[in-house]
């Protein structure tokens, strides 16, 4: 993409404009080179003249000779991409490489089933991995350190040596030290789609220079907080496999074959088995047609129709009360006068966390266990009792059951919840009997995060699970990304090597921990210690709450504070929540990094492109961030949106350029190798390598100017020159490989892979099962032990071995008595219209992932490009489309009170009639390089600031308020020509 390359580059001064219109930057990217893709997965100019004839002159007699050149190569390798449709991903490819280039990859379809009852996860691949190297050679790649010459955005680079390139970070990072001290370095951080080893190296690197990092899993919306503020956790989940022993598959703000493609044929093959399949989306998405059901629910009113669902259910009977009265807090009861669960303090003055339940054998209270779900009595789940409390007066109290009850059948009747969300009648019925009925597995997309009040979807899905008895048991389920972070998390705080006793180490601190805790309360378990584990470890690398960076730096208070656009339920305005939590104390200055009044001075991106990825960023960046910073970096393989942004640019290695993996998520239990295939064009280097080079230049520029240490954010004193040395370990860690060969062995040590397992023996078969769940977060979380022989899937630990839940009711829990949620009328599950966020205009966005892309990485791959129109489209309904004078083909200008962008119009009858969907596109496809995400605006829903309670204790992927974009407010016009 313009970058400074190559011999002449070298030896000219000469500034290169990146500020391209569309169609050039698209050019640049490989549009010429169609007429040579039949010779591979797509090729550039590039490509094909190192390809085919860097060996010499060729000759061809006929096309037979041209066809076996191409079949002909030096080597082949192991490899995968790290930019991976999770919880699928981790494909395993046979990369093939020719005169030192990767000419081809190739699905290996390796990956065998866990027994014979199952069918196997193969091909496990797709078109995006089949044609990655298209993008490898792309000429959007950044081949060497360029540093900004002109204004930022304005596209003027200069080519730097390495050595220039770090020393100017260094100053810039040592200057915030001393001005502003480790507040004023933050890292904009890596997602898991950087891969463990970059993702790894952030963490470490923020953990030893004690500085910054928005939560980025938060701040891109996938954390489900529905399921952490019900079971106390989030990141559960199950294989793809365990589909095949459900009767009833519902597939909710997922167009799974557009998102998962690699492992929707186990929803095919489910079907095969006799399971039916269920699709509820706005829109007659691609996935729908191979479904039973299509369930056409309004946007953004998923809640209405869940809770008529469970209305359907309480009132025919249908209940498993025996699953809902041991697991649950449905027998828990509730004070009329307040709305509090009834503890031992009001009744004796004890602890206010000790709840109880009407036994109807005994007809009296019974206090409820807080350390197992084991129950001694018949926990009664209506009726209503009057008891006396420890002051003298009595007080009316009820089952949540019973409140629940009462609620279902005045709000939520099939034929309320029908006119709430669209959903027919009948529908609604036939649900809540097959729900009631069937042995039910629901996969619940990363959507639904996405939408404001998503937790409330999410809850009341929750809801319909708990009420049929559908979790802890084969084929049921909710997948989430559980995925095993053991060798992640360790490294990033390990002071020593697995050999020499680092991971013995860090178990030994939690050890210690757990015995602390269980002083003070004995009846705690290991996951509730693993949690407390979590948030020390979440405040050493640096892990802070994004929307507070994002409120207090990024010019979002001025968006968020707009009366208009917020639910209109809640009595505070965002800035009201914001300060009564801070002055309960439920956020303090471990959480309030940077300081409000302490702005960064230098940011580093790693493998990130906020102003595509984040909501509105590339208005508020721009505007309100980066007159702040003195210093703003990227490690890149190519030039992104925010990498154009940026003072300095370090080129990355890609895929197949250097040694990495891709860890498993439970969708898909493998770990793929991915091999050094080729070297890395021009002085691309390792993010490791990068890493170590930073740090080791930061202690050398200290050391010039006489600074020997720092004060951390706890107060303990850090040595500058000794970074360079912890970060590699003594040097033990100097290259990707070497983290590499670490992270299996943390993997073998913990139980995650097999017993005696090695770097070698990884390389060598390219991929391997994981064994167990570790130590960490996802063993607690999956409350299930991993078998390589057999599906897996969560919360087995709960159902049959009675463990408690990390909740206020040590419960899964469907009442949240916190006087935030009382006021606002969400302390059971309820539907509540989305917010007209961005005005009041007619249309609801909604989105996800587009059929040719992972991320925006593979949009400018001009194979794929092919396949669809090759430029950002909106899909609005044909009614609508002929109401305002659209065509198909049209341009049109989409906008809201905040901003606008223009967009091709796809016209369909697929699509809900006011609904329009975007799959999102990187900002250079777009005129003026403006993206429809630009007027996404991200509103946080406020009462995610609560705290105070046990769930809503935040760490390491579920650190507060995230973003919202879905069912945002946009009006459409037909664009008016150039």
């Amino acid at each position: 993409m313009g970058e400074v390359t190559g011999t002449k580059a070298a030896e000219t001064s000469s500034d290169v404009r990146l500020e391209k219109t569309r169609r050039d930057f698209l050019k640049d990217s490989g549009g010429l080179c169609l007429a040579l893709s039949s010779f591979g997965a797509g090729v550039t100019p590039v490509f094909a003249e190192k390809g085919s004839v860097a060996s010499g002159d060729q000759t061809y007699a006929t096309w037979e000779d041209i066809y076996r050149k191409e079949w002909r190569w030096d080597k082949t390798v192991w490899g995968s991409h790290t930019n991976t449709c999770w919880p699928s991903g981790s494909c395993k490819f046979h990369v093939y490489v020719r005169n030192g280039i990767v000419w081809r990859e190739e699905i290996a379809a390796q990956m065998p089933a866990v027994n014979s009852n199952y069918v196997d996860y193969n091909p496990l691949g797709c078109q995006k991995g089949s044609a990655f190297n298209n993008n490898l050679y792309g000429n959007e790649r950044v081949k060497f350190p360029l540093k900004r010459v002109g204004e930022r955005g304005e596209g003027k680079w200069k080519r730097i040596s390495w050595d220039q390139a770090t020393t100017e970070i260094a100053e810039a990072i040592v200057d915030s030290y001393v001005s502003r001290g480790p507040d004023g370095f933050v890292i904009d951080s890596p997602h898991v789609h950087s891969g463990p080893v970059a993702w790894t190296g952030g963490f470490r690197m923020s953990y030893l220079m004690d500085g910054v990092q928005p939560d980025l899993v938060v701040d891109t919306s996938d954390t489900m907080f529905g399921a952490k503020h019900t079971f106390g956790k989030a990141n559960m989940g199950y294989s793809m496999d365990n589909l095949l022993d459900a009767e009833l598959i519902v597939l909710t703000h997922s167009n799974i074959s557009y998102t998962f493609p690699v492992s929707y044929h186990f929803v095919t093959e489910a079907r095969y088995k006799g399971a039916e399949v269920v699709v509820v989306a706005p829109d007659f998405n691609p996935t729908a047609p191979a479904a039973d059901i299509h369930v056409p629910v309004h946007v953004g009113c998923d809640a209405a129709f869940w809770l008529g669902v469970c209305q359907v259910m309480i009132a025919e009977g249908m209940v498993d009360k025996d699953f809902a009265g041991e697991q649950t807090d449905l027998p828990l009861l509730v004070r009329h006068d307040n709305g509090k669960y009834l503890s031992a303090a009001d009744l004796n003055g004890g602890d206010e966390k000790q709840f109880y339940f009407w036994d109807e054998a005994s007809k009296s209270l019974a206090e409820a266990s807080r350390e197992t779900l084991k129950i001694e009595g018949t926990p009664a789940l209506e009726g209503t009792h009057a008891v006396a409390l420890h002051d003298g007066t009595q007080v009316e109290v009820e089952p949540v059951f019973e409140i629940l009850k009462r609620r279902l059948n005045d709000q939520y009747t099939p034929e309320k919840a029908s006119e709430k969300s669209g959903v027919p009648v009948s529908l609604v019925k036939e649900m809540g009997r097959k729900i009631a009925a069937k042995r039910t597995c629901f996969y619940l997309g990363f959507t639904m995060p996405k939408h404001y009040h998503g937790d409330l979807m999410e809850r009341s899905i929750y809801l319909a699970c708990a009420l049929s008895g559908n979790w802890g048991k084969p084929g049921t389920g909710y997948t989430m990304w559980g995925f095993p972070d053991d060798h992640i998390l360790f490294l990033s705080i390990m002071d020593k090597t697995t050999a020499e006793g680092g991971v013995d180490a860090l178990l030994h601190q939690e050890e210690e921990l757990s015995n602390n805790l269980r002083k003070g309360d004995p009846t705690i378990n290991g996951e509730m210690v693993n949690i407390e584990m979590m948030k020390h470890v979440t405040d050493l690398v640096g892990g802070v709450p994004p929307v507070f960076w994002n409120y207090y730096h990024l010019g979002y208070k001025e968006l968020w504070n707009k009366k208009e656009w917020g639910d209109p339920t809640l009595k505070k305005t965002f800035d009201g929540y914001v300060n009564e939590a801070i002055e309960k104390g439920w956020w303090d200055g471990r959480h309030l990094r940077p300081a409000p009044d302490n702005s960064p001075e230098v940011l580093m991106l790693i493998c990130h492109n906020p102003l595509r990825r984040k909501r509105s960023g590339r208005i508020m960046y721009p505007k309100h961030l980066f007159p702040k910073l003195k210093m703003m970096f990227t490690l890149e393989p190519r030039m992104s949106s925010s990498a154009m942004y940026c003072d300095i640019v370090l080129p990355c290695a890609w895929y197949y350029e250097k040694h990495d993996m891709v860890f498993p998520c439970s969708g898909n239990p493998f770990f793929t190798f991915i091999d050094k295939a080729v070297e890395p064009p021009g002085e691309c280097k390792q993010e490791w390598e990068i890493m170590s080079l930073i740090l080791r230049k930061v202690g050398e520029v200290a050391s010039a100017r006489g600074l020997t240490e720092f004060t951390d954010h706890f107060g303990n004193k850090r040595r500058y020159d000794e970074l360079y040395d912890k970060f590699t370990l003594g040097e033990k860690l100097i290259s990707n490989e070497d983290c590499l060969k670490e992270q299996i062995a943390i993997l073998e040590k913990t139980g995650v892979m097999p017993k005696g397992y090695t770097y070698e023996k990884f390389r060598e078969e390219g991929q391997v099962r994981y064994h167990g769940s570790g130590v960490g977060n996802t063993k607690y979380a999956a409350a299930n032990d991993y078998s390589p022989d057999k599906p897996f899937y969560s919360m087995r630990y709960h159902v049959e071995g009675k463990r408690i839940y990390p909740t206020r009711a040590r419960r899964a829990q469907f009442y949240i008595d916190h006087d935030w949620y009382l006021d606002a009328g969400e302390e059971l599950p309820v539907h509540k219209q989305p917010p007209d966020i961005g005005g009041q205009h007619p249309f609801r966005v909604t989105g996800g992932h587009p059929r040719v892309s992972i991320h925006s990485t593979h949009l400018s791959n001009t194979f794929l490009n092919r396949l669809h129109r090759g430029q950002p489209l909106v899909h609005i309904n044909d009614k609508d489309a002929a109401a305002l004078g659209i065509e198909d083909g049209d341009m049109v200008r989409m906008y809201n009170d905040f901003s606008e962008s223009e967009l091709m119009a796809r016209v369909a009858p697929t699509i809900q009639p006011k609904q329009c969907v975007v799959y999102f596109w990187d900002a250079y496809q777009y005129k003026k390089w403006f993206p429809y995400d630009s007027m996404l605006i991200g509103m946080p829903k406020a009462l995610h600031l609560a705290g105070g309670y046990e769930q809503f204790e935040p760490y390491f992927t579920v650190t507060g308020p995230q973003q919202t974009d879905r069912g945002i407010r946009v009006n459409l016009e037909k664009a008016k020509p150039a």
